[in-house]
């Protein structure tokens, strides 16, 4: 349930998160189904890693994603542009939850706007990247939405890409001699290190923030939202179990992107969650998932990059079928 029902439901006091969740835990039944739940997610996890079913199908799926990798500046571009247009034209701060007053949202909605037409892309991302910084210090709720900040990172990375104003006036102007952008090497090495982490810091951070803020410290608020959309009726389960268990699964999800284990099929299934949130929850403000779903297809197409769970293992594998080939064995 990526539901964000502080966007949906009234403000309610929340006053000991850790007595709701003891409390939920205290019913044998929630154990169990959150026990059993993560049993055989665990299992089925361990028995994938050691019969690697369809492996040919999966290769040939990393190799065409990774073919990708020219649109990942516009894909960032997109998904990131389109949450600050829309945080801005709607005077909000980011998230649609916190008003936004005064000429700040004209701001918004120049980056915004810069971002998309690939203008003066650096720039700009680094200056909406500073207003989110300083946005998250002074309101902390901002933190449910660190999907922009990761985006926003990785744009000033990688800079406008292709299509984008800014490529197209380098066509038109080419750079003086000594000038020239980055060589080959240095360009694709920002894709196996930095952006990778960036957007699983973004992505993951987000996650872990809408299961823990948004479910478990304003529970008040969860709950209300379980009963608005009545998704008891949907899976007969109480609401608090509803509410642990969407809290749970969100967290689960961003630890394991943002550690970088199995990134690429956590990145698929964090899609699908959020296409079920859009469709099932009307009223959940779309706007509010359009850097999810853009972070999320970014590590569909780069993977979890050189510093995740997901290299260092293969990386030890590597390491083992060399040992095991020099021993003849």
């Amino acid at each position: 349930m990526q539901l964000h029902v502080a966007y949906v439901t009234d403000e309610q006091p929340s006053p000991d998160p850790i007595g709701f969740l003891l409390h939920a835990l205290a019913d044998p039944i929630a154990l169990l189904v959150l026990g059993g739940g993560a049993i055989v997610t665990l299992s089925l996890l361990a028995a994938w890693a050691r019969l690697r079913p369809l492996e040919p199908a999966r290769e040939r799926f990393v190799l065409r994603a990774q073919s990708y990798r020219p649109y990942v500046p516009w894909m960032l571009r997109l998904s990131v542009g389109l949450v600050v247009i829309g945080a801005g034209l709607g005077r909000a701060l980011f998230v649609p939850n916190v008003p936004l007053g005064g000429w700040p949202h004209l701001v918004l909605t120049a980056i915004g706007f810069l971002l998309l037409l690939g203008f003066a892309v650096r720039p700009a991302a680094l200056l909406g990247l500073a207003m989110y910084l300083v946005a998250l210090v002074l309101d902390p709720r901002l933190v449910t939405i660190f999907d922009i900040a990761g985006g926003l990172a990785a744009i000033a990375l990688v800079g406008p890409g292709a299509p984008s104003l800014d490529d197209l006036l380098r066509a038109a102007f080419p750079r003086a001699p000594g000038r020239e952008p980055a060589t080959a090497p240095v360009a694709e090495a920002r894709y196996d290190d930095l952006v990778p982490l960036l957007v699983r810091l973004g992505l993951g951070g987000a996650l872990v923030a809408s299961g823990i803020g948004d479910k478990l410290l304003i529970y008040e608020q969860a709950l209300a939202a379980v009963d608005k959309y009545g998704l008891t009726g949907v899976v007969p389960a109480s609401p608090e179990l509803w509410v642990v268990g969407a809290a749970a699964v969100e967290t689960a999800l961003g630890i394991a992107i943002l550690f970088g284990v199995l990134t690429r099929f956590g990145a698929v299934l964090g899609f699908a969650v959020l296409t079920l949130a859009v469709f099932a929850l009307p009223d959940d403000p779309v706007i509010a998932h359009v850097g999810l779903f853009g972070l999320a297809s970014v590590l569909v197409v780069l993977g979890g990059g050189r510093w995740s769970a997901d290299a260092l293992l293969a990386r030890r594998v590597g390491a083992a079928g060399r040992t095991s080939e020099a021993m003849g064995t």
